[in-house]
């Protein structure tokens, strides 16, 4: 209370003094009440200045005249002070100040006249204070006032025995009570005031009650006696609830045990019984269980052994929780970019899925009115560092987000962590308010300050280890321990000056440490946590659990997969779109990219830019796979790992997590759609490559898209963003090096090389798929070479058959000769055998009349000289055919080409179109002809290595890189469906092990592991 609202206070009570008469009971209410508001050092210094207005304002005539006009006076004066004062004064300080001021009238034992009447009910008026709160404070102040002038439902009486005459105001027996307590509840102000009418001394806060005027009783408050059990502030206000807002729920905790999966127990035989109501506290050191026994309590966690119920319901036995419970993790669950509403309006909109846009708004507009958060509703949420909104606001969102779905029980973990004082008791105010309206609310929390002490009605406590010390009322805590540890102050709980109590105190008693004999502490305790639990198995309260009372859960109606994939999608999507910073990286990465990399590869001989001579295309092509992979890993990186604290809440809430992912995969593969256009446009324009857009884009997307599936999953397995990043090269380089690129898949190390096909290392690289795709497409399918690929196909196979492959026969023929006349052993002999037999089982087609016999004859046991000749003819034969097979296709390919010559200035576009889609580079690559080896011999058969890219014999998986076509099945498939295809595959892949979480369970392992 500031300094002015003192001085106007105390020139209130001089105007009543001043209205009739002063006696020293009257100077002792205006002494009791600055003992209230300000520290002793000032309670002479406001006493004198009330002396100081009574002078002014008391008059000395006593004629009809000069006393009217003094009455007027005071009462016009009166009237300007309660309204100056009127708005800087909360609804608590207004009650006690017109309680004090109706005490101050009442002090003398004349009755209170008519000018003490208007002056109170002046006060009364202006600061909108009922007329039934009015005359009950009136009541509470008079001495004279009997038991049945506060028969009203604002009253509650404590007595010994009940009085038949009260029909309205609520009764509570204490045995052996002397006299009666009447408790004034002014539910506005949230606050109780206390005039006991009896001999017994009482205390409350740490301060002694006086009988001769009303004490302020406030949350968490005790009344102590010494022949009498307390009175807690829980059983003043019970009362006063609802019948639906009482006792509707009782949570039953038995037997529980926690095991950990490393066999470290966690929890030791949990026991205790809350209904509804009621708000508890559960304090403990670090490492004492805490967090735990709420992930147990609150269905996250199963416990080890015993029950978790809700009117006699075990929580783990069906969905009992869904619905019914809400969790509050200390974590901060907000999505920084949305704002205060959206957050709060997609939550709403998962959990009701029934509800209507307009009914969720309105909803959602309810709970940011009831938590104050209307003013700041379209402010963006922003990040822990860099705050929009306060961290009080924070949390009461965070809390808004369960309050939503209206659950019964609430479980808070660590409410006030990283608060300033104030917005910690906002918070808390908050959930007592919750529990006050018949929710139960579970907290934990470690080193609370008094007020927010007082706050709860049941404490529970553990220590290290999970053992469990105390259950039972927050202010007799510290009586307990004290007197376990025999303490002379035992039976002090509240400081005797201020009333506050030290929570901290509870942990220094409990941690005592012994101490040797040089007085110095050891780390040995002198209580273990065991015995500590010992000790609190003596005193334990006994569970009782009502079986009469019977479970109704009212089940939200959740949105379904689909609608839940819209909300998702929608809810990453505005997200996304206003983080700036995020949607100009990876907007402009893309294009960025697309000009350094057009603008250091564009090169060309002649003085004219020319693609055919461009050398750089293969590396363009390369290197666009890479940027493709890099983008789509980058992007999606981060994804999960930020979303983890939202996904805990959810998985909690039993939401789709395939809905999620598919949301998160939607929204990936929309950016990198994008990202991949706007690279292959640009790229492509400065390369100076033509018609290639769409195959190229379709190609780059598709690595992208596999690259986001990629980061999910490590995103999903890690536990930072920084471990992410740190993994995105040990993901490249491998699809840099195993590329068939940077290394050709034929010199790589013997243990992962295969002289046929491409390796097994390599098939796993989705840089191989892509690249080969786009190099293949390039040469074989550019609008120029696509016209003479067929001719030149055939023309490559019969110059590979007639030059290379026949010869190699040949010789293998002349060795089985040698061999035959050498009389070689089998083993020798079968491995040419092998070899002629092999190859011309696959010519057999164009030599029938001799396949059958000639075949026969390729044994050990039957080849002869006769089948040496044979050989040779059917050798001779199909050379034959393979040169009348090239030169048909050499003359049709020449026919074309004369066509498209033929004319005017033909011959000078078609070189120009040549130029504008060829490339020698990538056709040197294709076509391998920088390499000297033709072939591979094996003991088996013959590899082909001469132009893969006209290779269309091979089959699936021993196809060579660079093939246009690969044969699965019979069927010949072009290399870019196929390889798209695998991409798809193994992308489908990806998301299963995103879906079954398989890379975090293989991380484990590893972790575990070590």
């Amino acid at each position: 209370m500031s300094e002015k609202i003192l001085q106007a206070l105390m020139q209130l009570f001089a105007i009543g003094a001043a209205l009739e008469r002063l006696t020293l009971q009257s100077r002792s209410v205006v002494e009791s009440f600055l003992r209230q508001q300000v520290s002793l050092q000032r309670v002479d210094e406001y006493l004198r200045l009330f002396d100081e207005y009574m002078e002014k304002y008391s008059g000395s005539g006593d004629d009809i005249t000069r006393a009217r006009k003094k009455i007027a006076f005071s009462s016009v004066r009166a009237l300007r002070i309660c309204t100056e004062i009127n708005k800087e004064l909360n609804t608590r300080q207004k009650y006690i100040v017109f309680l004090r001021l109706a005490e101050f009238m009442q002090s003398s034992e004349l009755e209170i006249t008519e000018p003490e009447k208007e002056f109170l009910e002046t006060v009364a008026n202006v600061f909108n204070i009922g007329p039934e709160e009015y005359s009950l404070c009136q009541l509470l102040a008079a001495p004279k006032s009997t038991v049945k002038d506060f028969d009203s439902a604002n009253v509650l009486i404590i007595s010994a025995r009940e009085n038949i005459d009260l029909r309205n105001a609520h009764q509570l027996l204490h045995d052996d009570l002397d006299g009666m307590m009447v408790f004034l509840y002014l539910k506005d102000a949230g606050i109780f005031f206390l005039s006991y009418r009896g001999t017994d001394s009482f205390i409350a806060n740490g301060q002694p009650i006086d009988s001769s005027r009303a004490a302020v009783i406030t949350q968490g408050a005790v009344l102590r006696c010494s022949r009498l059990k307390p009175i807690y502030y829980r059983d003043i206000i019970r009362p006063f609830l609802s019948a639906n807002e009482a006792d509707t729920f009782q949570f039953t905790v038995r037997n529980i045990d926690f095991i950990f999966s490393n066999g470290k127990q966690g929890l030791h035989n949990i026991n205790f019984t809350i209904n509804s109501g009621n708000l508890t506290g559960i304090m403990g050191g670090s490492g004492a269980g805490k967090s735990t026994l709420l992930n147990v309590l609150n269905g996250s966690m199963q416990p080890s052994k015993g029950e978790v119920l809700i009117n006699g319901k075990n929580i783990y036995e069906g969905n009992i929780a869904e619905g019914l419970i809400g969790n509050i993790p200390q974590d901060d669950l907000l999505i920084e970019e949305l704002s205060v509403y959206q957050n709060l309006f997609y939550n709403t909109k998962l959990c009701f899925g029934e509800l209507t846009d307009d009914v969720i708004n309105t909803k959602v507009l309810d709970v940011l009115d009831s938590l104050g958060l209307m003013e700041i509703k379209d402010l963006k949420v922003g990040s822990v560092l860099n705050k929009t909104i306060s961290g009080g606001q924070r949390k009461r969102l965070n809390i808004g987000l369960e309050l939503v779905r209206e659950p019964s029980i609430l479980f808070v973990d660590e409410p006030t962590s990283g608060l300033s004082s104030r917005d910690a008791e906002n918070v808390m105010d908050l959930l007592k308010q919750l529990a006050l309206s018949g929710k139960l609310i579970f907290v934990v929390i470690h080193q609370p300050s008094s007020d927010i002490f007082k706050l709860f009605d049941q404490l529970y406590m553990l220590d290290t280890g999970g053992f469990p010390v105390y259950f039972g009322n927050p202010a007799d805590a510290l009586i307990y321990f004290k007197r376990q540890v025999h303490l002379t102050d035992a039976e002090q709980s509240e400081c005797s000056v201020c009333g506050n109590i030290n929570p901290e105190q509870l942990f220094n008693i409990l941690e005592l440490h012994e101490v040797d004999e040089f007085g110095k502490s050891t780390t040995n305790r002198k209580i273990t946590p065991k015995e500590w639990n010992e000790l609190f198995k003596t005193v334990e309260p006994p569970v009782h659990e009502d079986k009469s009372l019977e479970l109704t859960v009212k089940r939200n109606k959740k949105a379904g997969p689909f609608a839940q994939w819209k909300i998702f999608f929608t809810r990453d999507l505005l997200s996304k779109l206003s983080n700036r910073q995020y949607m100009m990286i990876n907007l402009l990465e893309a294009p960025i990219l697309a000009l350094v990399l057009g603008f250091i590869l564009r090169y060309s001989s002649a003085s004219d830019y020319e693609l055919i001579s461009n050398p750089n295309l293969p590396a363009f092509l390369f290197i666009s796979v890479i940027v493709s992979l890099f983008m789509g890993l980058s992007v999606s990186a981060e994804e999960i790992i930020r979303d983890r604290k939202i996904r805990q809440r959810e998985k909690f809430l039993h939401l789709s997590k395939t809905s999620y992912f598919m949301s998160k995969v939607a929204l990936l593969f929309i950016i990198s759609a994008i990202q991949t256009l706007c690279f292959v446009v640009i790229g492509n324009a400065i390369m100076g490559i033509h018609d290639m857009n769409m195959t190229y884009w379709m190609i780059l997307f598709t690595t992208s898209c596999f690259a986001n599936l990629l980061g999910l999953n490590i995103s999903a397995g890690l536990d930072s963003a920084v471990t992410v990043y740190i993994l995105i090269p040990f993901l490249l380089i491998p699809q840099i090096l195993l590329s068939g690129v940077i290394v050709r898949y034929d010199k790589l190390h013997p243990l992962i090389n295969c002289n046929e096909g491409v390796p097994l290392i390599g098939n796993v690289m989705t840089s191989r798929w892509a690249y080969e795709a786009m190099a293949v497409e390039q040469f074989a399918n550019n609008p120029f070479e696509k016209q003479f690929y067929t001719e030149e196909s055939v023309m490559s196979q019969a110059t590979y058959k007639k030059d290379w492959w026949i010869a190699a026969l040949r010789e293998k023929t002349d060795r089985l000769e040698r061999m035959m006349l050498n009389k070689s052993s089998k083993d020798s002999v079968n491995i040419p055998l092998a070899v002629i037999s092999h190859e011309l089982s696959n010519e057999a087609s164009i030599v029938p009349s001799k396949k059958a016999e000639l075949l026969r004859q390729l044994t050990y046991e039957t080849v002869n000289a006769n089948t040496i000749t044979q050989l040779r003819t059917t050798l001779d034969e199909l050379r034959e055919f393979y040169i009348e097979k090239f030169n048909t296709a050499n003359e049709a390919k020449e026919t074309k080409i004369a066509k498209m010559t033929s004319g005017q200035g033909s011959e000078e576009e078609f070189l120009a179109m040549k130029n504008r889609y060829e490339n020698e580079s990538l056709e040197e690559m294709v076509r391998n002809s920088n390499q000297a080896e033709r072939m591979v011999m094996t003991n088996e058969k013959i590899i082909q290595r001469f132009e893969p890219v006209f290779n269309q014999n091979s089959s699936f998986s021993k196809a060579p890189m660079f093939s246009y076509v690969k044969n699965l099945n019979g069927t010949k498939v072009k290399t870019l469906n196929s390889n798209i295809i695998v991409i798809w595959l193994m992308s489908l892949l990806l998301y299963i092990t995103l879906q079954f979480d398989v890379f975090r369970k293989v991380v484990g392992v590893f972790s575990k592991g070590k």
